[in-house]
């Protein structure tokens, strides 16, 4: 693991790193990502800083990053949870994990993804956490395997990308 990356939830001053790995994220992966390059290139700043704020409630929906001491935003993950709905507070949501290039095979996305589960788990008090995961990232499918995660199913034609369609994993882990 690279030396000088922390894990910690995104704040307001991330913004600006965020609004890159998202850029990074959507031109490099259109396969894996719901939003798609284009499409966020296309909407203005105030409503990607709208979108942002959305996801600074932490512990309860955040957007999880790894950051480099002088503040790089090298990898991400999104989560979601809602403690007011009474018959799915159990249940948390996870999604958007990506790694630059570069910090790839270093352990950086599987610690993100460990803070993800240990927030659900002790903080917010999830006992199920879910996913989606296009059938075409191996590497992202084979990580959430490895930390316990299953398919209970598979969307057909989850995305369409031009004429392609892609499926997505559904993938759960029980936290209790």
């Amino acid at each position: 693991m690279q030396s000088g990356i922390t894990i910690r939830p995104l704040e307001d001053a991330d913004f600006t790193g965020f609004l890159e790995i998202q850029r990074v994220a959507l031109a490099s992966s259109p396969d894996v990502f719901g939003s798609d390059y284009e499409w966020f290139n296309s909407i203005s700043i105030l409503s990607k800083e709208q979108r942002y704020e959305k996801y600074l409630n932490y512990p309860y929906t955040f957007l999880l990053g790894a950051v480099r001491e002088d503040g790089t935003v090298v990898g991400m993950v999104g989560f979601s949870s809602d403690p007011v709905l009474s018959k799915t507070r159990h249940k948390c949501r996870t999604w958007g994990l990506f790694v630059i290039d570069e910090y790839r095979g270093q352990g950086v996305a599987k610690r993100l993804l460990e803070s993800i589960l240990e927030t659900a788990r002790d903080i917010v008090g999830c006992e199920q956490i879910v996913l989606s995961v296009s059938t075409r990232n191996e590497a992202s499918y084979q990580l959430y395997l490895r930390n316990g995660f299953n398919v209970y199913g598979t969307e057909v034609h989850a995305m369409k990308i031009g004429d392609e369609y892609v499926d997505e994993y559904l993938m759960v882990k029980f936290l209790r």
